[in-house]
């Protein structure tokens, strides 16, 4: 399955990496990589492998104990819509 990032995807991703870098070391932004890589294989292969989200036809996976994806599946292609801190207030 095809992966499309959104531009707040790719900002809230890169906004991750940018505060790893400044606070921990290259072990948790790793870390991090490697979690987020693994989730994004799983899904190409199990698209309804996270659950259902509050918000009608979109699903949030736990990439660690701080973030979370949601995305979208249509007509065959996964769109990554964004990455939510699991500690802030949101919607999702």
């Amino acid at each position: 399955m095809e992966i499309i990032w959104s531009e707040e995807t790719l900002r809230n991703y890169l906004k991750v990496i940018d505060y790893l870098f400044e606070n921990w070391t290259i072990k948790e932004i790793e870390r991090f990589e490697n979690h987020f890589n693994k989730l994004i294989d799983n899904l190409k292969n199990h698209v309804a492998i996270c659950p259902k989200s509050k918000i009608l036809n979109l699903r949030k996976c736990i990439i660690d104990e701080n973030n979370s994806l949601i995305y979208q599946e249509i007509n065959d292609k996964i769109f990554l819509v964004t990455i939510i801190d699991n500690r802030s207030f949101h919607f999702y």
